[in-house]
Order: structure tokens, then C-alpha cells, then sequence
């Protein structure tokens, strides 16, 4: 590639830095090497991706949509490969599970995910664990997504596309990171952390019952006796009732035969 075109492409982008555009020559002369495998990629398409990424890199405004249509190649094209030549001169900025959780509305998946990593790390030989970078888009955005899907989490799929990496690769990861997930979710401690606690009910006293009027308590414990006892007390009630009117009679007759008397005593004296 011609170092010339980067200048060339600056100045219609309206980029004015001499540093920017030397970063840029250096990100094309490391294409070159990296980046021979891309596919539908002029030297044109390619400059401005260079530059993109300079700007990026510097935190330098860029047009994204002027970039597009300079560069020749469509919008879904110029982003492919912009994310592949990020990746394969590794340049891709890594987030991290927290940031990954915050920007996809998952953090409670972020401690199963942590656990994830260490279990896969663990399952590796020595050797392979000291060359491992688990900080890559590849492991933080699989153990993400499988740590989601063991604890029935919805998340968006471009958790999975943000991973960079082909969907068969991700698949086979994200089947052996979901068999770790599963043995930590069925662990007491991620329960306990992922169990919500309801709020206690608050007990409800009962009001004390309104004493009944004692002849209301009679009816009630006469309802409650035997029969047998029931006809008794009927039986008492009748007798006590002849007793109180013989009673009665006989005090009636006892006046009458006293008010008699007086009488007849009454005429014999006159």
C-alpha cells in the first residue's frame, strides 16, 4: 500500500493531525501482514479503515458516515472488516464482565461468569493456562452469555456477535462454558445469592370475640347437651311449673277461707 493515500484520504475526512496520520501508516503497514486473509478489500477501503482506527485509538473525532461512503464499500462490509482487522492486529479494546454486564442489563450474571473462567482455566493443562488471555471478547462475552442462559437470564444476542468470533467457534465454547455453568447454579451458595427473600407477613391478630348476653351462652350450652339430658331439663321445667301453680292455689284458697271467717265472725258478733 502506498503511504501517500493516507494523506490524501485525511484531507478529504478533514483530518488535520501529522500524528494521527502517521498512526494510520503504521496500522497499514501491520495489515499488510496481519490482515492478507480479508476479503472485498480495496486499498482505498482499506486506508480509511486504517484511519478510523487511528482516530479511534487517539480519541479524535471522525465522521463515520463520510469514512463509509469514501472508503467505496458498503456500511455493513466497511464494519466487517473494520471489527476483523481490529481484531487480527489486535487492537479490539477488551471490556471487562462488568463492563460487558452494564452495557447488556445482565450484572447478576457477572459472578457465575467470573466463575466460569476460573473453572475453564482450571480444566486446562499447565502449559495452555500460562499462554491463556481469558480478558479476550472471545471468553468475556461467551461465559456472559452462557452464565445468561444457565441462569434463564434474557440478553440481547449481540452479546454473542460482540465475541468477534465465527458462530461455530462460539457455539463449542459456549456448550463447554454452559456444563461449568450448570454445576455452579445447582451449588447452596448461588441459590442463596440469586434467591429472592419475600417479605414476611405480617401476622394478623384476631379480634376477641364479643361476649354473648348470658342468655344467649344458656341457648348455646342447651343446644350442646344429649338429648336425654335435654328431655330431662324439660321434664324439671314442667314439674317446676305444676309445683309453683299448686303453689299459688293453695295460698288463694288459704285467703279465701281466712276472708270467710272474718266474715261469718263479723255477723255473729252483730
Amino acid at each position: 500500500m502506498e503511504m501517500e493515500i493516507f494523506a490524501k484520504l485525511a484531507g478529504k475526512m478533514g483530518i488535520g493531525s501529522a500524528k494521527l496520520i502517521r498512526k494510520a501508516e503504521e496500522y497499514g503497514r501491520l495489515s499488510q501482514v496481519k490482515c492478507m486473509a480479508l476479503n472485498k478489500v480495496t486499498p482505498t477501503s482499506e486506508a480509511v479503515i486504517c484511519l478510523d482506527l487511528a482516530a479511534s485509538y487517539m480519541k479524535m473525532p471522525l465522521d463515520k458516515e463520510y469514512a463509509i461512503k469514501l472508503s467505496g464499500i458498503t456500511k455493513k462490509l466497511y464494519l466487517s472488516n473494520l471489527k476483523a482487522m481490529e481484531c487480527l492486529m489486535g487492537l479490539e479494546r477488551h471490556l471487562g464482565l462488568s463492563e460487558l454486564g452494564v452495557q447488556y442489563g445482565c450484572m447478576e450474571a457477572v459472578g457465575v461468569a467470573t466463575q466460569i473462567l476460573e473453572r475453564y482455566k482450571k480444566s486446562l493443562p499447565s502449559a495452555q493456562q500460562q499462554d491463556l488471555d481469558l480478558s479476550k471478547p472471545l471468553f468475556t462475552t461467551t461465559a456472559l452469555y452462557s452464565a445468561c442462559r444457565c441462569l434463564k437470564i434474557q440478553v440481547d444476542q449481540k452479546l454473542a456477535a460482540s465475541s468477534g468470533a465465527k458462530k461455530a467457534v462460539f457455539g463449542r465454547l459456549s456448550v463447554q462454558f454452559q456444563s461449568f455453568g450448570q454445576d455452579i447454579c445447582k451449588e447452596p451458595t448461588t441459590k442463596m445469592a440469586q434467591k429472592k427473600i419475600a417479605p414476611k407477613k405480617m401476622a394478623q391478630k384476631k379480634a376477641p370475640k364479643r361476649l354473648e348476653p348470658m342468655e344467649n351462652l344458656e341457648v348455646v350450652e342447651e343446644d350442646c347437651l344429649p338429648s336425654s339430658v335435654k328431655q330431662q331439663k324439660k321434664e324439671d321445667k314442667a314439674e317446676e311449673g305444676k309445683t309453683e301453680i299448686g303453689q299459688n292455689y293453695e295460698e288463694w284458697k288459704r285467703k279465701i277461707l281466712e276472708n270467710a271467717l272474718k266474715s261469718n265472725a263479723e255477723k255473729c258478733d252483730s
